[in-house]
This record gives structure tokens, sequence and C-alpha cells, in this order.
């Protein structure tokens, strides 16, 4: 038997759109790169004012799937599978409610000359992970701040009505949804068994698994992959 060098593994993977009725439609096969958006796409829905013409992109490709946001108006945002990490300016949506994570490091919050020009060091930079203040902010899709909520304890819970941070006109939200906890120097974002999830906003391009949900515009999607080498 003559090696012939390694094989790249390979997968079958489609899209299932959620219809209205809570129902799962037909599957969509996701072979190479796959466009979706308003329109000149693979995928398009022209009705649907929250999409860009052209949107994201799902990409099979080296046993992999996937998913691009083309730096679109609303976002392309991926249900949160395990607790993770907040990075400044990672942006969340709880119920129908859209959220902002922002980091300040408590020497640059106390900085007295902050924003009055050039500030000489007196010391060398400290290169560690320092403490941090956060806070959250509440805002519209345009990125316009509502509210903003400082994040000072151990952790924040957030929900409709059970929470340090409550809700109570956001149905699609649970009573108590999901958890910021303050690690040192990090932030953690946990959800608390809500019924509709966390769905976080796609940054950099991600690699999606088989049971994934994602969203854009109006159209929740499924992904289903079976390996075949």
């Amino acid at each position: 038997m003559v090696f012939d060098g390694f094989r790249a593994s390979s997968i079958e993977a489609q899209i299932v759109e959620k219809n209205h009725d809570g129902s799962w439609g037909s599957p969509l096969q996701i072979v190479g790169g796959v466009s979706i958006g308003r329109s000149n796409c693979e995928i398009s829905f022209p009705d649907d004012a929250r999409l860009s013409d052209r949107h994201a992109m799902l990409s099979n490709q080296e046993g992999k799937l996937l998913l691009e946001d083309f730096g679109s108006l609303s976002g392309t945002f991926v249900k949160q599978r395990q607790d993770s990490e907040l990075v400044p300016g990672d942006v969340f949506l709880l119920g129908q409610d859209l959220f902002r994570f922002t980091t300040q490091s408590l020497d640059e919050a106390e900085k007295p000359n902050a924003g009055q020009g050039t500030v000489a060091w007196t010391s060398p930079p400290k290169l560690q992970r320092g403490p941090v203040t956060a806070k959250l902010e509440h805002i519209l899709l345009t990125g316009e701040v509502i509210e903003e909520f400082r994040l000072e304890q151990p952790e924040t819970t957030l929900g409709r009505t059970n929470a340090h941070l409550a809700f109570k006109d956001d149905h699609y939200m649970s009573a108590t949804h999901a958890r910021i906890v303050a690690q040192p120097g990090r932030f953690i974002l946990q959800d608390l068994r809500s019924r509709n999830g966390i769905f976080r906003r796609v940054r950099d391009k991600i690699e999606l698994e088989a049971g994934d949900e994602f969203f854009l515009g109006e159209h929740l999607f499924r992904v289903d992959i079976k390996r075949t080498s």
C-alpha cells in the first residue's frame, strides 16, 4: 500500500430556515461559497428591508462551514453555544433587546489628564492584564445608545422580570435570561437556560457546527453537517 498523503476531511452542509409557525423548512445545500442578501445573491430575500444587498457568505471549504458578514448594517448573529468571554465592542441580542459591551482600564478611567493631549510616561507601560471597569450599552440596531449600565457587581443578571437589569416589555426575554460574571481582567457572558438563548453578532469569519443557529435580517437558520470522510 502506497501512502499518498493526508486527505482533508469533507462535509455535507446544509441550512434549514425556520418558518413563522415554528416548523423548519426544506434544506438548502451549501457547496462552495454561497452568498445571502437582499439581491444578487445565491440566496436572496428581496422583501427583507433589514438585509443588505450582499449581507453574508457561507463557505463550505476544507471540511469546515464558515460564516462571514460583509459589513452589513444590521449584522449577522449566531446563537451562543457555551459560556464565553466578552470582548470590547461585542454586540449581543437577548430577546428583542440589543446590547454592546465596552471596557476601560482603571488606570485610564482614573487618569486626570485623559482627553487633554499627550501624557508623558512616568514609568514603563504595564503589559499585563490589569483591573478594568466595564459597562453595557443598550442600543438600537443603528448603534445609537438608549441607556448605559455600569457592571460594578461580581455578577449582573439580565431578564424580563427577575434580574438586576429588567426589560419587562420584551416578551421574548426569559424572566432571568443571562448573566455577566466579572473575573480578574475579563467578563463572561452566560445563558441561564433561557428559552430563546443569546445571539452574538459576528465580528470575524467563524466556523459553524452542527446544530448551530444564526439569523440575519428576519430569517433564522439551523445548520446541519454530516462528515463524509
